[in-house]
């Protein structure tokens, strides 16, 4: 019951029971006192039979009063573990580790201790929450997840849409890849936990993979100018490609130095020297032949690399005297293709047998395709 409730009805109950007995006795009662101090109060026993009703009333009405204060309190109390709470999940929404909070019920001390044993994802599909806060980060990640980049969204860099927002960013915009390449995130403590958490260079590859399809030689210049690249061996294959495909400009100085600052393996060495045999022609091949020589004495590594492309532009005596410079035992490969190419093995079989192995079994997949075409088709 509320109080003003309470003291409306209590007043007039009050009324009535004092008018009700003043009507039938008019009569007036003394009380006479002689202990310790002498008095004598003189009213109608009207006024009398209320005193009593009015003291209980009094004392009610101070127990609801002080018991809606108690309530009030808690209330407040609730409201703010509410609040923790929903800081929390917050905290959590963006990825970040949610700090010890003092509540005032234990049970959502419970709740938050549980809470602090996930990571909380969004469900895109969900309805808004009725939390302003919530619902706006919310609709951010939303948009971020439609490849929209959003800046001022403060994600944690564990969290899922950390990286898909740092890619947004410099989606189409070759002067942000160039300065998120330009970032040395290994610098910096949490971005540290970056690379072994969620691989940071997924990013730079985004960023190189916009440098390139941009065709933006400068910048790309600029960037291989500095201590750190960035770069990584799918991103040299892309670079590589262009530059045969004279898209780019690059210096043989500033490959050589990528390769050695990436510190490829003879296997990569290999695969880059296989997808650039496909892009050689007599405009290219001399600068090509030139950087690999210039790799095979610097790198080791790119030795074998170094024989496939001049087998593979048919420089067999060359092949041979830089043969010599090895071991006999070492290079086979190119000793073997020397002895048996006239009989018309590919040269793939004897460097990568199982990259031609793959090709091959490509080869077999489409050519069925295309022979059934070919039947169903009408000449007639």
């Amino acid at each position: 019951m509320r109080i003003r409730y309470f003291l409306v009805f209590g007043i007039i109950y009050i009324a009535l029971i004092g008018g009700y007995t003043f009507y039938i006795i008019r009569d007036n009662y003394s009380l006479n006192n002689t202990l310790w101090i002498d008095f004598s109060v003189t009213l109608p026993i009207a006024v009398w039979m209320c005193l009593p009703i009015i003291a209980l009333f009094f004392m009610a009405w101070f127990f609801m009063a002080l018991n809606t204060l108690i309530l009030k309190f808690k209330g407040m109390s609730f409201n703010r573990d509410v609040d923790k709470i929903i800081t929390q999940i917050y905290e959590q929404m963006l990825g970040n580790d949610s700090r010890d909070r003092i509540f005032a019920n234990h049970r959502f001390k419970e709740v938050s201790r549980v809470l602090k044993r996930f990571y909380l994802l969004p469900h895109f599909e969900s309805n808004p929450a009725g939390n302003k806060q919530i619902d706006d980060t919310f609709d951010m990640m939303l948009e971020i997840q439609n490849n929209t980049s959003i800046p001022k969204i403060k994600l944690h860099t564990k969290h899922p849409l950390f990286l898909k927002n740092a890619k947004n960013m410099i989606s189409n915009d070759a002067q942000k890849a160039f300065e998120t390449l330009k970032q040395d995130f290994s610098q910096d403590t949490l971005a540290h936990k970056l690379y072994k958490e969620i691989n940071t260079q997924s990013i730079y590859d985004a960023a190189w993979t916009v440098l390139i399809e941009n065709k933006n030689s400068k910048l790309i210049n600029k960037i291989l100018n500095l201590n750190n690249i960035h770069m990584s061996f799918d991103v040299i294959i892309k670079l590589i490609l262009h530059c045969a495909n004279n898209t780019i400009e690059i210096q043989q100085d500033s490959i050589i130095k990528i390769c050695k600052n990436i510190n490829l393996s003879e296997k990569e060495y290999l695969n880059l020297a296989i997808q650039l045999s496909k892009v050689l022609n007599e405009n290219n091949v001399n600068f090509y032949l030139n950087l690999f020589e210039k790799l095979s004495k610097e790198i080791e590594a790119s030795v074998f690399a170094y024989f496939f492309l001049l087998l593979e532009v048919s420089k067999t005596s060359e092949a041979m005297e830089l043969k010599k410079q090895y071991p006999k035992n070492d290079f086979l490969p190119v000793s073997a293709f020397c002895a048996l190419k006239d009989q018309g093995y590919p040269l793939l079989v004897f460097f990568d047998p199982l990259l031609y192995r793959a090709n091959k079994a490509n080869k077999n997949q489409i050519l069925p395709n295309i022979n059934a075409e070919l039947m169903q088709t009408d000449y007639h």
